[in-house]
């Protein structure tokens, strides 16, 4: 438990609304870590609607008693709130418990939360998950750079969908061998997702093999990153391109302006 600062002020706004009955207000109040023993009282109350905020509070980081309850409560949406919250952070076993939930907007939700960067075999598998949302959601997150399994994973998902998402996260930059997959990826929106991530900055070759892609958008797509401006050989490719709109967004892109670009 940390030792929060008590605030005479905050203390006299908690009584008032416990006193009026507003739990829901009480349970989402941001000073509420200063009353831990509320906490535990709310994440019992029979409305699921203030055990949801009790959830959503930061503050419950203050009792773990509250968020053991909440991990285990009867309403998804509770369980579900409880997965976003920053405070699940210092409580691995929650993380874990919430990880195998029932309801896969629960695991969805905690897919988002950036602490399971501290977690990297709960990472791999959310990303192993047999709902698409729940992976959709995981290749989204920064925190999956912790677990390159994970981004493994994601990256031979038979959904494109998944594909595509993953390559738009600015983590696979760290990835080599996942940029030079994504990039030679058969769906095309994968592609032109990864022409438009910063992550490929590092990766000459990969931007190379963008620049001659078979489909238009793709290219188009590439030509509009800024970062094309540290490959020479990748600007002159576009700057040539055949089709006009092609070399039209390179010439607005303003990364690229010191070049001498000729648009016919």
């Amino acid at each position: 438990m940390t030792n929060t600062p008590i605030d005479p002020l905050a203390i006299i706004e908690l009584t008032n609304l416990k006193a009026a009955g507003k739990l829901e207000e009480l349970a989402e109040h941001p000073a509420l870590g200063l009353k831990p023993e509320w906490m535990t009282e709310l994440a019992t109350d029979e409305d699921p609607w203030v055990r949801q905020a009790l959830a959503y509070n930061p503050a419950i980081a203050n009792c773990p008693e509250a968020i053991q309850t909440l991990a285990s409560d009867k309403t998804w949406f509770v369980r579900s709130g409880l997965a976003t919250n920053p405070a699940i952070a210092k409580f691995p076993e929650i993380i874990k418990k919430l990880a195998s939930d029932k309801d896969p907007d629960v695991r969805r939700s905690l897919a988002t939360n950036p602490v399971i960067a501290s977690c990297p075999e709960i990472i791999k598998a959310l990303a192993a998950d047999k709902t698409w949302i729940v992976r959709y959601s995981l290749a989204k997150n920064p925190a999956i750079a912790a677990s390159p399994e994970a981004v493994k994973i994601l990256a031979s998902d038979e959904d494109w969908n998944m594909r595509q998402t993953l390559a738009t996260n600015p983590v696979i930059a760290s990835c080599p061998e996942i940029i030079k997959a994504l990039a030679a990826d058969e769906h095309y929106l994968v592609r032109e997702a990864l022409a438009h991530n910063s992550a490929i900055a590092g990766y000459p070759e990969a931007a190379k093999k963008l620049s001659r892609d078979r489909t238009v958008t793709v290219r188009q797509t590439l030509a509009t990153n800024p970062v094309i401006a540290g490959f020479p050989d990748v600007v002159t490719q576009l700057a040539t391109d055949k089709n006009p709109r092609i070399r039209s967004w390179l010439a607005d892109n303003p990364a690229i302006l010191t070049h001498a670009i000729s648009v016919s």
